[in-house]
């Protein structure tokens, strides 16, 4: 019984790899035929440019890196009904002529959250609050209460490290509870680079 159950999981983590192996596959043949260079933005991306500040004490005015963000946009999700949490990779690339980009990190939250011990429903912080969020249930119920998200299981990694050519990987993974629930199937996906940078996109949760 054991035996099977790790060949299942061996299984899963070698379609996940699969899965996000082929969309960086087809993200690159995107970018190749929307003929990107380097500090152009493509259309299915969110470009920014981020303004970089070190504080240097030997020196009177901070330093100033200028570093171009291009995150993938995610304008939706298909929940499986067979799988309890559906896999979905993001990406992005950070670019700099200023300042060594390798090693930076990336932070990531959602405002969507669910219990491993109560599989009947999942949490929606309300806006600019971390510890304040709706309960929504199977039964279409919703119920505002206190919540510590350190303590839930997260949508999204918590952080990625970018790598030699610029660019850092998230896998996001909404569970099949977060879907039709109206509101409650749009999740907002929130990241920061080193503490700098804040931004986000909302992402449609469909059936």
């Amino acid at each position: 019984m054991i035996s099977g159950i790790k060949k299942l999981l061996d299984l899963w983590q070698r379609y996940k790899v699969w899965r996000i192996i082929r969309q960086s596959e087809k993200f690159a043949k995107e970018l190749r035929d929307k003929g990107y260079k380097p500090r152009k933005p493509w259309d299915v991306g969110i470009w920014i440019l981020l303004l970089f500040l070190g504080c240097d004490d030997r020196v009177e005015d901070p330093n100033k890196s200028n570093i171009i963000v291009t995150m993938l946009r995610v304008d939706r999700i298909e929940i499986h009904d067979w799988l309890w949490i559906t896999p979905a990779p993001i990406w992005g690339n950070l670019e700099s002529e200023e300042v060594d980009v390798e090693g930076m990190v990336v932070h990531w939250w959602s405002n969507m959250y669910w219990d491993e011990d109560d599989s009947s429903g999942h949490y929606k912080l309300l806006s600019n609050r971390r510890n304040r969020a709706v309960w929504y249930d199977n039964f279409g119920n919703r119920d505002t209460m206190d919540v510590d998200v350190d303590t839930l299981r997260w949508t999204t990694d918590r952080y990625s490290e970018v790598d030699s050519l610029g660019y850092f990987f998230n896998v996001l993974r909404p569970v099949r509870v977060m879907q039709d629930k109206g509101s409650g199937s749009y999740m907002k996906l929130f990241w920061s680079i080193e503490n700098t940078l804040i931004d986000s996109q909302e992402i449609f949760l469909m059936d």
